[in-house]
């Protein structure tokens, strides 16, 4: 399949570009010799009238330093609040230790099937062992850990991002516990560091630093549960008023005396590799063109019957693609009407399944997106298992269609509003950052360069040299350099400009972090 060949020769000239030996080696060096590598920038730096001295970052998986589908050491070490933090510590900036509740474990948990615990997600450029390189697949690492208490001291952390929060989990005592089957607000991974499991809250913690700075990075998880489940589950979806209800109390909260910070708004998810992977529109292989072209012939011969029938109605099907060398993957769709046509062998009406080609082509209703596959769906169509033929379509939770594009896109507007009316209100005190069009700009033009890259492109997406993760949705190091980066260049830029004046030097060269984990 075309798109999917030129996925994988992308993966293949990032490796050769920067070889995998190359790669291990960098992240073992780093590890062991510096969490944070050196750069070679200016040894001070200005923090105006801000006091840094007492940061504390507020936020879900990506403030946490969640990365490759969960939190684990390598992860967490660059989290962007660290990498902030580590800028804020040069001489003549005023920042103080920034301690995070270290999560001990080099792969992280991603689930288990009752034997193996699972890790962290690899993307694997020979999942055939073949020796050749070209089918890729994405792994999770066979030696997980579940998460464990932190066995720190909980007074002294910096770092209360939490993977997998919505905003009102800030507030509740319940994220903290009990662990029980009614508490759909229970997290372990605020569990294992609250001060009070069960009656302490992530904003209460935070406030009990004193904090003289912070980072609030709210409002993800209320848009991305919704669209990561393929639609499918609408509560993940909040109420945008409730959001920016939760969004001020917060603020009221951690600026009660008197501490500034920075706020960002929530980025389109629909940009994020998570949902770009995977083509949609794909050349069929010339071996299954003829099997292919004659299911379809036979239900578009019923779909013809069942329209004649019901011409003007708006119960009409659309027609299935023929194109194989731009054949849109099939999905279901139960949105389409019920319909059948009797059986020309007598029996049974023929029932015709509710499927249809997905958009692959820009809706105007829906600022020129398309119909979105999900990453899960990425093996299966590599494969031509799914998708392709009319007995096998791309299930519902493998697709963000119109519809709930539609649905998603609204309340992620009005979250980002939300978000842009508390900066503006607040102006002078609160800094807004929009990594909204930051990471659009990135996603549309190819990618990101700049001095502190050498010049160098980083691809959006989760290749060796790539900004993401092998998740396709959170920031790889070299991800959360950039992103600090930017919020660092946003505070030094003039109070006129939105900014804080400040004069904080950058991380200098973001090439020396670490890539997306990977193996051939």
């Amino acid at each position: 399949m075309k798109n999917l060949k030129i996925f994988t020769l992308l993966l293949v000239s990032a490796c050769i570009t920067f070889s995998c030996d190359e790669e291990d080696k960098l992240i073992n060096e780093i590890l062991v010799n510096n969490p944070i590598p050196p750069s070679p920038v200016p040894p001070t730096g200005t923090a105006g009238d801000l006091d840094l001295s007492t940061y504390v970052s507020l936020g879900a998986s990506i403030t946490a330093g969640v990365g490759d589908g969960t939190l684990y050491d390598l992860s967490q070490a660059y989290s962007f609040p660290a990498l902030l933090a580590d800028r804020f510590a040069l001489e003549g900036v005023g920042g103080g230790v920034f301690n995070q509740p270290t999560i001990n474990s080099a792969d992280g948990y991603t689930g288990t099937d009752g034997t193996t615990i699972f890790g962290k997600l690899i993307l694997d450029l020979d999942a055939n062992n073949d020796g050749e390189l070209g089918d890729a697949a994405i792994v999770p690492s066979t030696s997980g850990d579940i998460p464990a208490a932190y066995e720190g001291d909980k007074a002294t952390l910096n770092n209360f991002g939490v993977g997998g929060i919505q905003t009102a989990q800030i507030l509740t005592p319940l994220t903290g516990g009990p662990d029980a089957e009614a508490n759909t607000a229970y997290n372990p991974y605020y569990a294992r560091f609250a001060s009070e499991p069960g009656v302490s809250t992530i904003l209460g913690d935070a406030m009990a630093r004193n904090p003289t700075f912070f980072t609030l990075f709210p409002g993800g998880n209320d848009v991305l549960g919704y669209a990561v489940s393929g639609g499918t589950k609408d509560a993940l979806l909040t109420d945008p008023a409730l959001v920016a209800g939760y969004i001020g109390n917060i603020l009221d909260g951690l600026m009660s005396k008197g501490a500034k910070g920075i706020i960002m708004n929530v980025p389109n998810v629909a940009v994020l590799p998570h949902f770009q992977a995977v083509p949609r529109i794909i050349e069929v292989p010339e071996a299954s063109r003829e099997e292919l072209l004659a299911g379809i012939g036979q239900i578009n011969a019923a779909i013809t019957g069942w329209n004649a029938a019901v011409a003007g109605s708006g119960m009409e099907r659309p027609m299935l693609s023929t194109d194989m060398d731009n054949y849109p993957l099939l999905i279901e769709d139960e949105s389409l009407s019920d319909a059948a046509v009797p059986n020309p062998a007598g029996g049974d009406d023929i029932v015709i399944p509710k499927i249809r080609n997905i958009v692959g082509t820009p809706i105007a209703a829906l600022g020129g997106l398309t119909e979105l596959v999900l990453l899960p769906a990425l093996p299966g169509v590599s494969s031509g298992e799914i998708g392709i033929s009319p007995l096998a379509p791309l299930e519902d939770e493998l697709v963000l269609d119109a519809t709930e594009l539609g649905t998603m896109l609204p309340n992620l507007i009005a979250i980002n509003t939300a978000i842009g009316t508390e900066a503006t209100t607040r102006a002078g005190s609160l800094m807004y950052m929009d990594v909204n069009t930051l990471l659009t700009e990135i996603a549309t033009g190819g990618g990101y360069s700049s001095a502190e890259t050498g010049g160098y492109k980083l691809s959006p997406d989760f290749t060796p040299n790539g900004m993401f993760a092998n998740d396709g949705v959170h920031l790889n190091p070299r991800g959360a350099a950039i992103m600090a980066n930017e919020i660092i260049k946003k505070m030094n830029s003039a109070v006129a400009d939105g900014g804080y004046g400040t004069g904080i030097p950058l991380h200098s060269d973001v090439m020396q972090f670490p890539g997306s984990t990977f193996q051939q």
